[in-house]
């Protein structure tokens, strides 16, 4: 019966909702709402954010289509991965969980860098 969920459609739901999030946050680039000045509090100079924010919009939405499936993923994890630790270090008091949630995206997004996008992507059709 489980063996019904890999398919093309689990898939591809499954890559979209993963990066969801990302692709979600990004969009405050094209609002202009971009928290620059939290950013600075921490350390992280403007141009870094709007980078930072261009690759969760973008990142995302690759991800989402399936297009250059695996580098989107892997940018994806080094955005991450700075978040994680700059913004959500786990030795800051209540920060600890989210932290952990950061690393179990980097989690998945290592599994669909690692397997690709499958069937239904950009990256599929580009191949035929």
């Amino acid at each position: 019966m489980l063996d019904r969920l890999n398919n093309p459609y689990v898939m591809a739901a499954g890559r979209t909702l993963l990066v969801l999030v990302y692709f979600i946050g990004g969009f405050a680039l094209l609002t202009g709402n971009v928290p620059i000045d939290y950013a600075a509090s921490k350390g992280v100079p403007a141009f870094a954010v709007w980078i930072g924010f261009t690759i969760k919009l973008f990142g995302g939405l690759a991800v989402i289509i399936g297009f250059q499936t695996r580098i989107a993923a892997c940018l994806l994890i080094l955005f991450t991965l700075g978040t994680a630790f700059i913004f959500h270090p786990f030795w800051v008091e209540g920060e600890w969980n989210t932290f952990w949630k950061e690393i179990s995206m980097i989690g998945g997004l290592l599994v669909v860098a690692a397997v690709g996008p499958g069937s239904l992507s950009v990256d599929e059709r580009m191949k035929g």
